[in-house]
């Protein structure tokens, strides 16, 4: 009996889940794997007992009725090979922001990091979780890189700084987080060599029209710039006059949130001594990264 009343509430579950996976029933079966796997997690246990039971319950009832992401449920992301931890309201790291890191990190290992005569310093500006400095110190050969990551909220940065002390076994290369609003900071220069960033670029009209997933629980300043977006991208392009470039190929990378931006950063680029730049698509065939040189 017992079996089959466990049965007939899975039933229930699966049918709840499916109204935040669009309606694919697939979908929501997976999502209640994840979801019992972490009550396993919690308890130690299978899911045999009634309190065990309960709180599969109230895990779903977060994710179906308060529309809490599954990440912040979970409390971790895969990216680039590190489970990052992740706590509400800091951004959640998405497979976009993973593709494009990955990628810098294969442009970097062509250009023979060893042969350098000090490390490259590499700034990764809204670090938010501290998702991409870290896969850059994973990744990247030993002792090649420094990095460091800034972020405007206390609350990303402790959260970084977590990160980095529960993935500091596995990375290669130096990493260090700071509290910093970009706005009332100017780059001591040639500090850096090399910028990283995903900063915020919804515009306002967009976030309008965000699920309750993301408007309901991420940080709207890590989400939200003004002029169309851009704001902060144009202050990180005004900082990049301290860089002191090292290497033959590009030393600014952003997340971009499409083609509407383009024409704006790149006309703020030029006037700020970029001889060159590129648009990088997402696997979506999207304009996903802006990259200067």
């Amino acid at each position: 009996m017992r079996s089959k009343s466990l049965a007939n509430q899975t039933a229930k579950w699966i049918q709840s889940l499916t109204s935040v996976c669009e309606g694919d029933i697939n979908h929501a079966k997976r999502q209640l794997v994840w979801l019992k796997q972490k009550v396993i997690s919690d308890t130690g246990r299978e899911c045999v007992l009634q309190q065990d039971i309960d709180l599969l319950d109230q895990y779903v009832d977060q994710r179906v009725r308060e529309h809490k992401p599954l990440q912040y449920i979970l409390g971790t992301q895969p990216f680039c090979d590190l489970d990052i931890v992740t706590r509400p309201p800091t951004l959640i790291p998405r497979w976009e922001t993973e593709e494009w890191t990955y990628k810098v990190i294969d442009q970097l290992k062509q250009h023979h990091l060893d042969k350098l005569k000090s490390p490259l310093r590499i700034l990764d500006i809204c670090t938010g979780s501290g998702c991409i400095a870290l896969a850059l110190a994973k990744h990247l050969p030993k002792g090649t890189v420094h990095i460091t990551g800034l972020d405007i909220s206390n609350k990303a940065i402790a959260l970084a700084k977590e990160n980095l002390q529960v993935h500091q076994h596995v990375l290669l290369n130096p990493v260090e987080f700071v509290q910093q609003d970009i706005f009332e900071f100017n780059l001591p220069q040639d500090t850096f060599n090399f910028i990283v960033s995903n900063p915020p670029y919804v515009t306002l009209d967009e976030y309008d029209s965000l699920d309750p997933d993301v408007k309901n629980w991420e940080d709207v300043g890590a989400l939200v710039a003004e002029d169309q977006g851009t704001r902060v991208h144009q202050r990180i392009i005004q900082m990049t006059t301290a860089i002191s470039p090292m290497l033959s190929m590009p030393y600014l990378y952003m997340e971009i949130g499409g083609t509407h931006q383009v024409g704006l950063l790149n006309e703020a680029m030029r006037k700020h001594g970029f001889k060159g730049t590129k648009v990088w698509k997402d696997l979506a065939d999207k304009d996903r990264v802006i990259v200067g040189y």
